[in-house]
């Protein structure tokens, strides 16, 4: 996964992050007699956005636009609100009254370092900021900026990653069965991945059956490294976890189903080998 190719979208993604931040006009003497709190709130959402991750939902929409040979540029507005409304994900996720983390990528997470209210409108922020840096950047194209946060919104709501989310939270955990653990993976974990896929193909301009196939690629790609996760975690299996309900043997079996679909998808979007087929070959044989 860590081609050059790979390193240098990731480089572009972490720049175009630290550009948004720098211009964030939050701590202005006309907003507030009390700049400070508009100071931490800034340092609070600075602190999540610019921790190391892998950047995986922006760097695979720019692995699609250079499939499609579409400049960078075109895409990296839609996939920075990508990982702003995932960063926002972590934050409210970590709070006491979801996950309760004290740690997060091996930091303090944002409310242990910031505080659970600072923390809370930090996400609130970069949730918000997500569809106004979409209509920013794409409003001399309104139909696809619209579009754009469209996609973006249901893979966000009810129906995608809180959906996802809630029913990862619900009470009644007695009934679980391997059809519901794929329905919460597939909105709280893969409805972001399935959107890259989706709006960067959007964005490309591709016909509509090839944006069809990327949303279905995105979702089972997802779906292959939550399943990938699971078995990594053999250890400390999960409540949501393939492995409460199924065996290693046909955990191992879902995970083979589940990538040889994601390479049948990609085989009819007619890319070559490349760094999607290598993103697909990375997931299966990871340690991490």
């Amino acid at each position: 996964m860590e081609t050059p190719l790979n390193l240098e979208f990731k480089d572009f993604v972490e720049q175009s992050l630290t550009d948004w931040i720098e211009t964030l006009d939050l701590v202005s003497t006309h907003q507030s007699d009390h700049p400070q709190g508009l100071s931490q709130l800034k340092k609070s959402i600075s602190y999540s956005l610019k921790q190391t991750g892998k950047r995986f939902r922006p760097v695979l929409c720019l692995m699609i636009s250079d499939c499609f040979g579409v400049a960078p540029q075109r895409v990296v507005p839609f996939a920075c609100a990508l990982e702003m409304i995932h960063t926002y994900s972590l934050i409210h996720d970590d709070l006491p009254s979801m996950d309760n983390d004290d740690f997060r990528r091996g930091q303090l997470t944002n409310h242990k370092v910031f505080g659970e209210a600072t923390a809370l409108l930090a996400g609130d922020v970069l949730l918000t900021q997500a569809f106004f840096h979409l209509a920013k950047f794409y409003q001399n194209e309104p139909s696809l900026g619209l579009k754009l946060v469209s996609l973006l919104a249901e893979a966000s709501g009810f129906n995608g990653m809180a959906g996802g989310q809630a029913l990862d939270l619900a009470p009644d955990k007695g009934k679980v069965s391997a059809d519901a653990i794929q329905t919460i993976h597939i909105l709280k974990t893969g409805a972001l991945i399935r959107v890259a896929c989706e709006g960067a193909g959007l964005i490309c301009g591709l016909p509509e059956e090839k944006i069809k196939r990327l949303r279905a690629f995105g979702e089972k790609l997802g779906l292959s490294f939550q399943i990938k996760d699971d078995l990594l975690d053999e250890d400390k299996i999960g409540e949501n976890s393939f492995l409460r309900v199924l065996s290693k043997s046909e955990t191992l079996a879902l995970l083979d189903q589940t990538t040889s679909i994601c390479r049948e998808i990609l085989s009819g979007l007619g890319i070559p080998e490349g760094s999607l087929s290598n993103l697909i070959d990375f997931n299966f044989q990871r340690s991490v």
